[in-house]
């Protein structure tokens, strides 16, 4: 979630990283500098250090906290000292960033690190905490985590770690902080809330047997049973009240940190929320949880209310709507439409009742709702709650706050407001969508109309504050029902139009917008970057700048041994896609290192493993005609022959589906087993396709569903897991080896695939995926009735077109913001539009051409995939 709402913080329109925000308030720096020290900025930090200085690559941080209004003045302090012991340091660089650090939603690991010295050796940092510890006596500033004080300070912390960035590459792309043990063993620099120290290394400042930190805690008769959640702002727990048993809910918040967006800490929102609970519970009982006690244990602060019966309203619509369910009658809607009318009037009643009593709720989403079992609906967590002559509390959650503006003459609308957001989310939640483009709800309207009558009370709420008007950039649902296919063209063409025209060669970052998961693996991969893009765009026939590229050719290269090995988000994938642009040496360059790879040797799964490489070895050699890609696939693919081998080349958590479970090692063995001849390949993907049958959950219907993992049990239609990749897989292995098992199966799989709805758009986790799964198996099977359920599923995608003078682009993955991703942006999108429109081959990382060239070699019919 912090991820999400830090990369929408820069830039309107794109997700960016935190640190390329302009307005970043009060800048931070030492008051005074002495010769010889440098600085220089990256991220949330400004970095000190002497000409020519060369930091230790592990030892003892010193961090120190502070809050934020004394911040400059402990930087002075901070400074002064680092600079006459010649320690290099680093400090949060503004205002704006030290906001981020300290959010309710942060990071516990990393909060309150706001200062952070680097000495060379244990007795540096002692004679340095030291007199911090002396000069800081009256300061007062978070607990960090992940540290311990020193003595008896309460700003000055220290921990073991890592100096300068020393990383470890995992199989997603991403990367994990490593530090040396006492053997020089490379272990993880855990940076996880709790003291950690690598083997062999002991603690210096702190005897042994000294008490620990949190005194002996008396919560005033209450007892802790287990924790709802943590944030950085603090727990939510459940407990009892030990005198009498009775359930109860407890509150903590911290001190000094958990700040909302207007600078106030945990502990001063809940001293506003205890004085409108007990206000309220005094005027009005039963309208908001019965506050119960508020104590400080330590330096936290809790707060106990009764305990409210119910699950979250995201839950109850997730559980409840028909949407998702392509077997829902037309009395399941109305059912579920008078539940929904029900618990909103409820909602508007006890919005009423607040603001009679004086009172605004302020933050009416989601999470702050909840469905009892009877069915009725309460609101819970009255952080932002305050008097209607009071200034709100800037917590409000994303996509259900009310603009400024509405607010203004009456803060009552933050309510009616909410309670609007809310009626979108059980009708169909695109609240980022209609923010931009208001008429997205018209098509809403008309899918909903297809299977059911909204109720027109139900209905006004939900467009009450985005009343359809303004220019129509895009047709409207009846034009699209008459004439659906010339539509989809010209949708596909504005997509295509937007695509190219968000390519931004001046940045260096990236090439094009991308999504958070882009910035924390990297921007040229399939997945996420440039090579998704450029596979979309010449799949698609739309001409590429040739610079772009060449930009895309030198980023590659330039990451070369930095990316992790995969298809997914590493070399494999830009390999295939550098040999699709003729750029053949530097594919086979790329994927010999990925062959190489140690992450390959122990990974088997498509999106990560052996079998993505493998099949790029394979894409490869359809190229050259090179054998020697064949025999590295075969090679690769060795341990897929046996249960252990693809198990223990999975992930731990044992996933399913294409990209990371036996359904994309299936993927990877059938043009192996084409091209060999080596008709136990095909058996084995075979076995293993029916291996993640079985892993099936009953679903609505006959058709079944797939768990994402053994410890995930939830289930999706998708094509990264669930049945839109499934049903890919088993399309193309019932004709290149027929199975009875197979053959039931694949009709089964089809009907979760035909509706119009999913949260998100994009190609590997949303609607488009599930209508390029529909119009890949039109082309496998030949049964053109799926391609007219394809083309209905590509008009549904006008709800969450947003249309500009550039085109139309698509919010990307958390909804926040627009992206050009292969993964859930407009790239993916624009994919299945051009297949639907245009049906070729290849053109999701298949190998068919290549099966069938094989099948005709050997004597077989060119029909088959």
């Amino acid at each position: 979630m912090m991820s999400e709402l830090t990369y929408a913080m820069a830039d309107p329109d794109y997700y960016a990283p935190v640190e390329t925000l302009v307005e970043r308030g009060r800048r931070y720096r030492p008051s005074k500098v002495p010769d010889g020290w440098q600085h220089a900025e990256r991220n949330l930090w400004t970095s000190w250090s002497r000409t020519g200085r060369t930091l230790p690559a592990q030892g003892w941080k010193v961090h120190v906290s502070a809050r934020a209004e004394r911040l400059p003045a402990v930087l002075d302090v901070f400074a002064e000292e680092c600079f006459a012991r010649n320690i290099c340091f680093k400090h949060v660089t503004a205002e704006r960033l030290l906001l981020v650090l300290q959010h309710k939603h942060a990071s516990r690991a990393q909060s309150g690190k706001l200062l952070v010295a680097y000495p060379d050796d244990e007795d540096l940092a002692r004679d340095l905490m030291n007199v911090l510890s002396a000069r800081l006596r009256d300061e007062r500033g978070q607990y960090i985590l992940t540290d311990r004080r020193f003595g008896d300070s309460k700003v000055v912390h220290y921990r073991y770690g890592a100096f300068t960035a020393r990383r470890r590459l995992l199989p997603d792309g991403t990367g994990e902080a490593v530090i040396a043990d006492s053997r020089g063993t490379l272990v993880p620099d855990l940076r996880e809330p709790g003291w950690h120290l690598p083997e062999g290394i002991e603690d210096p400042f702190t005897p042994a047997d000294a008490p620990e930190e949190e005194p002996e805690a008396d919560f005033r008769g209450y007892a802790f049973e287990y924790a709802v959640r943590h944030s950085n702002g603090g727990g939510a727990y459940v407990g009892r009240q030990e005198a009498t048993g009775r359930k109860v809910f407890i509150k903590e918040a911290r001190d000094h940190t958990g700040l909302s967006w207007d600078g106030r800490s945990a502990p001063e929102r809940m001293e506003r929320e205890w004085r409108a609970l007990t206000g309220l519970h005094a005027v009005r009982p039963g309208l908001c949880p019965q506050p119960l006690a508020r104590f400080r244990v330590w330096e936290h602060e809790f707060l106990v209310t009764e305990f409210v019966e119910g699950v979250p309203l995201s839950t109850w619509v997730t559980t409840r709507t028909p949407l998702v369910r392509p077997h829902a009658s037309r009395e399941d809607f109305d059912r579920y439409f008078a539940d929904c009318a029900a618990i909103i009037a409820s909602l508007e009643r006890q919005a009423d009742e607040l603001h009679e009593a004086g009172y605004v709720f302020g933050d009416i989403s989601p999470g702050n709702v909840l469905i009892g079992p009877d069915g009725g609906a309460r609101l819970i967590d009255f952080e932002a709650a305050h008097l209607l002559d009071e200034p709100p509390v800037a917590v409000a959650t994303t996509g259900y706050a009310a603009p400024a503006h509405l607010c203004r003459e009456d803060p009552r609308v933050r309510d009616a407001y909410g309670i609007s957001a809310l009626v979108r989310l059980m009708l169909g939640p695109n609240l980022g969508v209609v923010e931009r483009c208001p008429r997205s709800l018209e098509h809403l309207r008309a899918d909903l109309a297809r299977r059911a009558d909204v109720p027109p009370a139900l209905w006004a709420r939900a467009e009450r504050y985005h009343p359809a008007g303004g220019p129509a950039l895009l047709p409207g649902p009846e034009a699209v029902a008459a004439d659906p296919r010339r539509h989809v063209r010209a949708l596909r063409d504005e997509v295509a139009r937007a695509l190219t025209a968000m390519a931004d060669p001046e940045r260096t970052d990236r090439l094009f917008p991308t999504v958070p998961n882009g910035y924390s693996t990297n921007t040229v991969c399939v997945a996420y970057g440039t090579a998704g893009v450029l596979h979309a765009l010449r799949h698609a026939e739309v001409a590429v700048d040739p610079a772009l590229v060449e930009r895309f050719r030198t980023d590659a290269l330039a990451a070369g041994r930095r990316l992790a090995p995969g298809l997914h988000t590493g070399l494999a994938g830009v390999a295939w896609v550098l040999a699709d642009h003729g750029l053949l040496d530097e594919a086979a360059e790329l994927l010999a290192i990925a062959a190489a790879h140690p992450i390959t040797g122990r990974r088997v799964g498509f999106a990560e493993g052996a079998a993505g490489v493998a099949m790029a070895h394979l894409a490869l050699f359809e190229h050259t005609g090179d054998l020697a890609h064949v025999e590295t696939a075969e090679r690769l693919l060795a341990p897929a022959r046996t249960d252990e081998g693809v198990v223990a080349g999975l992930a731990p958590d044992d996933p399913t589906g294409w990209l990371h479970g036996r359904c994309g090692v299936a993927w990877a063995l059938a043009p192996l087993g084409a091209v060999t001849e080596d008709t136990g390949l095909l058996d084995r993907g075979v076995r293993l396709l029916c291996q993640e049958l079985d892993r099936a959950m009953p679903g609505e219907g006959s058709s079944p569903h797939f768990p994402v993992s053994a410890t995930d049990r939830r289930s999706m239609p998708y094509l990264f897991c669930g049945t839109a990749g499934m049903l890919r897989a088993v399309a193309r292995y019932r004709r290149l080896r027929p199975d009875d098992r197979l053959t039931a199966v694949e009709g089964a799989l089809t009907p979760r695939l035909r509706t119009r709805y999913t949260v998100m758009p994009g190609l590997y986790q949303g609607l488009a995926g599930l209508g390029f799964a529909l119009t890949d198996l039109a082309a496998v099977s030949g049964d053109a009735e799926h391609r007219e359920h394809a083309l209905d599923t590509a008009a549904a995608l006008f709800k969450y077109a947003v249309p500009g003078a550039g085109g139309v682009r698509f919010l990307g993955d958390g909804l926040q913001r627009f992206s050009a991703d292969l993964w859930s942006g407009s790239a993916g999108i624009l994919l299945f539009l051009h297949e639907l429109l245009h049906p070729g081959r290849d053109r999701l990382f298949s190998l068919d051409r290549l099966c069938a060239k094989a099948a005709v070699d050997d004597g077989g019919s060119p029909s088959a995939p």
